[in-house]
């Protein structure tokens, strides 16, 4: 945004004046590149409790049988049974929230 001052390029990217300022410090001390947005977080994969063939194997019980037919209570898979099913076929127990990562593919 060449050629334009500090409240016009914030009120384009509907901003405050101080992001400006760091984006233009940015800019400033490491040129474009410096803006460029990196990833944040942990990378995928990195400290699942489950290897990729676990995973699959998961996947497979989830899709092939109804949680009644691997001797869990239920007809139909919620994420804390799919949790028991992990814990009663690899004695690992993840997080609640974690469980739907392992049904994805």
């Amino acid at each position: 945004m060449a050629g334009r001052d500090r409240e016009d390029v914030a009120a384009v990217f509907g901003v405050s004046l101080k992001a400006v300022d760091i984006w233009w410090a940015k800019r400033q001390a490491g040129g474009r590149e410096a803006l460029v947005v990196r990833s944040r977080g942990k990378p995928v994969g990195v400290h699942q409790v489950l290897g990729e063939a676990e995973q699959a194997a998961v996947r497979h019980a989830v899709l092939d049988h109804r949680p009644c037919n691997v001797e869990l209570s239920g007809q139909l898979w919620t994420r804390r049974l799919v949790g028991e099913l992990i814990a009663k076929l690899y004695r690992v127990r993840p997080a609640e929230a974690e469980v739907g990562k392992y049904l994805k593919r």
